[in-house]
Formats: C-alpha cells, sequence, structure tokens
C-alpha cells in the first residue's frame, strides 16, 4: 500500500498535517478526531490488514497538531511457543526445590559430608524427599500464581504472551523464580494491569501460605551464626496474628511452609521495584512514561543505601546489591505501548496505588544476614 493510500483511509480518523517518512518509519502528525478511543481502535485495525505497526504518540513539540501516528513498514514476530521448555524448566524446578525443602528438614548434616555428597545422600532417599515437598509445592504453587496472573491478563486484553517459564537453581532454595515473555501492549492502561496482577495474585496466595506455616512454627531465641530471615511488615502481622506478641530476641523458627511464603515475599518486592522490565518497571512506565527514570534513579539511591548500611551494620553483603546487578544488566530502556495517547483512569492510579501498598508490606531493607557473635567487652 503506498503512503497516500494510507493517507487516504486513515484520514476520516486522524486530521494528518506533516507527513514524513524514513526507511523503517513513517511518521504522521496531527490530530486524532474524538471519540480518540474508538477512532484509534479503527486506525489499528486498518493496519492489520496491511501488515504494518503502529505506535500512537503525544507529539508534544506541537500545539496544532498534539498527536503523532509512527507507522513501523513491518509486523511484528508472533512469540515463539516452546510448551516443551515450559514443562521441562517447571520439572527440573520441582525437584531443586524438592531436594531444597528436603535439606531445610535435616536436623543435622553428617560430619565430613561435602554439598554435592549431602545432594546425592538426599536424592536416593525417597523419604527425605517426600519431606521437601510441602517447601517445593507451596513455592512453586506462589511463583507459578504469579506469572499466571500476569499470562492471564495478557491474554484477556489480547497481548501475546508464552506461559511461565520457571528458572531452577541450587538448593536451598531451588529456584530463582519464573517469567513469562510478552509482546507489545495495546496501552499504558494495560501495562499496568499486566504488571499488577502477577503481584497482587502472588502475594495473595503467599498469605494463606505463610500463615499456615507460622501456625505449625516454633518461637525460638536465634543464635549467632545462624541464617537470620528479614522480617517484611505483612509477616510481622501474621506472626503478630497468629503467635501474639513475641518477647524481646524471640522469633519463629523458619519451617518449609514459612520460608517458601518469605520467599514469595521477598520475589514480590523485588519485582514490583520501578526499575528495567520488571513489574514495577511496567506500572512506572505506565504511569510516567519516559519520566519513570527519575523514580528508577530513586530506587537505585535507596538500594545503595540498603547495601551500605549492611555492610556498616554487619560487615556483610546485602542482596541488594546482587539485584542491582541484574536490573543495570538489563538495562534502563523499556518499549513503549502501542498506544501512549489514550488517558489513564482512576480504575488504573488505584490497582498502580494497591502494588504499591504490596510493595511497602513486602520489601525488606535486609532480607538475609548471618546473625553476628555477641561483641566482648
Amino acid at each position: 500500500m503506498s503512503v497516500a493510500e494510507l493517507i487516504s483511509r486513515i484520514e476520516p480518523y486522524m486530521r494528518i498535517g506533516e507527513v514524513k517518512s524514513g526507511v523503517r518509519f513513517i511518521i504522521l502528525e496531527g490530530q486524532i478526531y474524538e471519540p480518540q478511543t474508538e477512532n484509534i481502535d479503527a486506525i489499528r485495525s486498518i493496519f492489520k490488514e496491511t501488515g504494518y505497526t503502529p505506535f500512537f504518540e503525544p507529539n508534544k513539540g506541537s500545539q496544532t497538531a498534539p498527536h503523532r501516528l509512527k507507522v513501523g513498514l513491518f509486523s511484528l514476530r508472533k512469540l515463539r511457543q516452546r510448551h516443551w521448555l515450559n514443562w521441562l524448566l517447571l520439572g527440573i524446578t520441582l525437584i531443586t526445590t524438592t531436594v531444597g525443602g528436603a535439606l531445610m528438614a535435616l536436623e543435622s548434616i553428617p560430619e565430613g559430608f561435602s554439598f554435592w555428597r549431602i545432594i546425592w545422600m538426599v536424592l536416593t532417599n525417597p523419604l527425605m524427599l517426600l519431606k521437601g515437598l510441602p517447601y517445593s509445592l507451596a513455592l512453586i504453587l506462589i511463583l507459578g500464581s504469579h506469572e499466571l496472573g500476569h499470562y492471564l491478563t495478557c491474554r484477556h486484553y489480547g497481548v501475546q504472551a508464552t506461559p511461565p517459564f520457571f528458572i531452577p537453581f541450587l538448593p536451598l532454595f531451588g529456584t530463582m523464580g519464573a517469567v513469562i515473555r510478552m509482546g507489545l501492549t495495546p496501552n499504558r492502561r494495560t501495562l499496568i494491569r499486566i504488571g499488577a496482577a502477577g503481584p497482587i495474585v502472588g502475594f495473595l496466595v503467599a498469605i494463606p501460605v505463610t500463615a499456615v506455616g507460622i501456625m505449625l512454627a516454633s518461637v525460638d531465641v536465634m543464635q549467632p551464626g545462624t541464617l537470620e530471615f528479614g522480617e517484611p511488615l505483612i509477616f510481622k502481622f501474621l506472626v503478630w496474628l497468629i503467635k501474639g506478641p513475641l518477647e524481646p530476641g524471640q522469633e519463629v523458627v523458619m519451617n518449609p511452609l514459612v520460608t517458601a511464603g518469605w520467599l514469595g515475599f521477598l520475589v514480590t518486592s523485588l519485582n514490583l521495584l520501578p526499575l528495567s522490565q520488571l513489574d514495577g518497571g511496567h506500572i512506572a512506565y505506565g504511569l510516567l512514561g519516559r519520566k519513570r527514570i527519575w523514580l528508577a534513579l530513586v530506587t537505585y539511591g535507596l538500594m545503595a543505601a540498603a547495601v551500605v548500611g549492611t555492610y556498616v551494620r554487619f560487615r556483610q553483603l546485602s542482596v541488594w546489591l546482587v539485584w542491582a546487578a541484574i536490573t543495570l544488566l538489563i538495562g534502563f530502556r523499556h518499549p513503549p505501548a502501542e498506544d501512549e495517547i489514550t488517558p489513564l483512569k482512576a480504575s488504573d492510579i488505584i490497582i498502580a496505588v494497591a502494588a504499591f501498598i504490596i510493595l511497602v508490606l513486602t520489601v525488606m531493607p535486609i532480607p538475609l544476614q548471618v546473625i553476628p557473635p555477641p561483641s566482648s567487652s
């Protein structure tokens, strides 16, 4: 289709002023008529026939032509669905997390056993593996619910998406979470909803898992040299609700279900950070567009403060250092939505605020630390 034919088909829905042609894009500056949302949908349907990819952007440099239609002279590739890989990674993660849960259930480790010998001992003992299943199934339920929240929301709004890819890792924890791949989002409203759906669903599933674990857990004073888990606000509230106020120095002893729920809260908080292409990054881009970079810089500043604070206080490295490195490697850029003109609604702001509240409830300044020995006077 020639540029002239394309313009003639678009003109009933958009007043077109200047036309700029390039190798990969044709840029049409003008104004989309009201009702704006309906006319954007009409223009989008035209491009479905041509195979081109439209991007609707505000044209901030002009008052007479407030909108810009950037026509990509290409069609986006469909996401490759590899269901065999989804199932394979799920199976491997089931094994690694089951071994991790079995290790948590060990009352003592035989003296002189290496890490790999202990792993082999667990793998060859069905009864020990059975003890690891509660942790494994609980954690996979939480992580899977998180990613299915994204996946089903993508399907609802017609966005291409893959089922969850679980990421197996070495025990003790046995996994680094799960991810999905998604295609171009139709607008920033949809981006907020997709970004928030996973953390909200995962958070709601993690709460009852953690609550059951706390009911079954004992309370004790943590000894020096043991690994201490940070307690987010939601965890503190559940402990208070179920166990009542604890004595100074007392903590809930981590069992497999508590550990699975705690990891669910940790994953939720990490993903809700307004960085890169994390869930929080999607929400921040949906709310602020390219201005989200300032929010990202503030977040990195807070992460740096947590790293420095952990080292100064405990002479230990922080998990935040690793997460900052990972998000920096992913990069600052966020792919645009197809439509960046349609304004947000109050419901979108409410969803974003709900996600922020969940971040506050689940974030931990010091997620993990080894309890130092008491200082000698």
